[in-house]
């Protein structure tokens, strides 16, 4: 490609990264100011309920990533999204699908592997999808974008990806590992379904 091409291409995937924050972060933010002021904290009730075929739980699925618990749950899961987001903007040609697929497949994934009368809310298990689709992206599809992402995101957020494997107390394990899986196992089948900026390598 030209430098027109590349610039053009650059200008369109620069719009994508703020469609994204638009299309991520603006349903977090508004469900919880719109929880805290009119629903009096009602809408968390709709978590993921592991194994549970109840309507609330079956809106978590879809939407658990828009629940939080408190204003710091929320601004924690925005900081590492404000990265990913960025990256996945640039490298991906229709970012809007592909964070939905992590969207549905991290909540299935929280409700199949999560204890047994227990609700999990919070976008941490989208995050760790994200961060699991550029893993697999890089070394099974070998995309070098991701592989460029990995190493940058790895680099800063190592410990808290160690840290969001082990279970603790108050933190969703299986939205942490069952959304990093998900997105494993979305990214490694990604080579034929992009194209573009994020060539293999």
């Amino acid at each position: 490609m030209n430098w027109q091409q590349w610039l053009s291409l650059i200008m369109v995937r620069l719009k994508q990264v703020i469609g994204s924050y638009a299309f991520v972060l603006l349903p977090m933010w508004g469900m919880f100011f719109l929880n805290e002021i009119a629903l009096f904290g009602l809408w968390n009730i709709f978590g993921i309920v592991p194994r549970t075929l109840d309507l609330g739980s079956i809106i978590g699925v879809f939407a658990s990533w828009t629940m939080h618990g408190n204003f710091a749950h929320l601004i924690s899961n925005t900081f590492v999204l404000l990265q990913i987001l960025f990256l996945f903007g640039l490298f991906e040609n229709n970012a809007y699908r592909t964070i939905a697929k992590l969207i549905i497949a991290s909540g299935v994934m929280t409700w199949l592997l999560g204890s047994p009368l227990s609700i999990h809310i919070g976008a941490s298990g989208l995050c760790f999808a994200m961060l699991g689709f550029m893993i697999g992206g890089a070394i099974f599809a070998r995309r070098w974008g991701y592989l460029l992402a990995c190493i940058v995101m790895g680099a800063g957020y190592w410990l808290t990806i160690k840290q969001g494997l082990m279970p603790q107390q108050g933190i969703s394990f299986a939205a942490h590992f069952g959304g990093l899986c998900a997105g494993l196992l979305i990214g490694a089948n990604s080579k034929h379904a992009y194209t573009g900026i994020s060539k293999r390598y």
